[in-house]
């Protein structure tokens, strides 16, 4: 996909587009306005309200007849909405599995929800280890549809607006991210009409539909063609793979196998879907280097056979990749000297 080949940093919006928290909105506002004897709304009202952030949620439920009491039911609000956060709310289908295919991008979330809710509701769900960066309303000079977020994240994150895209479920989305410059994908199964996402410049049906756009498939299709260098016991004295541990040392772990994008070793602590691991990989006998890369953690776990753990990862960043194709030929001069033992 030529508008996709050089993306590096995928943004989400949160309400609509990673998750469903209209339930939990609902039941925050009625508690706040139940109080002041106003009407209590129903989840279909909710959603046409929500979007602008949760000051404007209540101005507008409000009106400019009870704007005295704004912000006692602004604090009603806030106060229960803090400790409900995820008692209804739910991914929606298919992000967990999108999220984790995703590996290798940087991602972030800018929700006009604040940065404190966003961040703990994300963390409730088990979802904030995927991301890089999140920012919430309160967290640039102006929210969304302002570009300021979208600006901000792309300088946190170093990247460059034509390696960036933007996902989410409304125009608020739509014009941040026309406003700094990136692609922007609308999602049909959140808040909004697809009328209302006209201007974006793809529309998807669902979540995992991103994963085609992008083409990542087919470059996951095709590591999977790849050659990958098996690297049976016997190997092992010749090529040294070392990982960082939590205390910061590099320890020595049995590398079973390699390809340019990826390793699988076994490590002797189980290690966090998702999280980056910091790696050398050497040949002492032959060169006096090592390599040094980083990889994303796909899959962690147990070895039946051994107490350790079977860790699958993705290559994200290798400074040195001329030395590390080097390993390729000295695999296969190993194995034609020693003979093919797998």
């Amino acid at each position: 996909m030529e508008n996709f080949k050089n993306l590096k940093l995928i943004i989400f919006d949160l309400d609509g587009t990673l998750v469903d928290s209209s339930r939990d909105i609902t039941n925050a506002v009625n508690y706040a306005i139940e109080a002041y004897g106003l009407k209590p709304l129903a989840v279909e009202d909710t959603i046409k309200l929500v979007g602008e952030g949760l000051s404007r949620l209540i101005e507008r439920i409000l009106g400019e007849q009870n704007i005295a009491i704004r912000p006692d039911v602004m604090d009603r609000f806030i106060g229960y909405y803090s400790e409900h956060l995820s008692d209804f709310t739910r991914p929606y289908p298919g992000i967990i599995e999108t999220l984790e295919r995703l590996g290798r991008y940087k991602k972030a979330v800018i929700s006009n929800k604040r940065e404190l809710l966003s961040k703990k509701l994300l963390d409730e769900l088990g979802l904030l280890r995927f991301f890089d960066v999140v920012l919430g309303s309160d967290s640039a000079p102006e929210k969304k549809p302002s570009p300021a977020p979208v600006r901000k994240v792309l300088e946190l994150l170093e990247t460059e607006p034509h390696k960036a895209l933007i996902v989410g479920d409304s125009n608020f989305d739509i014009q941040a991210g026309k406003g700094a410059g990136i692609i922007t994908v609308a999602v049909t199964y959140g808040y909004r009409s697809r009328e209302s996402l006209k201007d974006a410049d793809f529309i998807i049906d669902d979540i995992k539909q991103l994963i085609r756009l992008i083409g990542d498939d087919m470059n996951m299709q095709e590591r999977r063609k790849e050659t990958r260098y098996p690297v049976p016991e016997i190997y092992r004295h010749y090529i040294i793979l070392k990982i960082k541990n939590k205390a910061g040392d590099f320890i020595h772990v049995p590398l079973l196998d390699f390809s340019r994008h990826g390793v699988r070793l076994k490590s002797p602590v189980s290690i966090e879907t998702n999280s980056i691991i910091e790696c050398l990989i050497s040949v002492p006998a032959s060169l006096d280097k090592e390599v040094e890369f980083k990889a994303r953690v796909k899959h962690c776990i147990a070895d039946e056979a051994s107490p350790d753990f079977i860790v699958g990862a993705e290559i994200e960043e290798i400074p040195d990749k001329l030395w590390f194709h080097v390993f390729e030929k000295v695999h296969d001069f190993i194995r034609d000297r020693m003979g093919n033992v797998f």
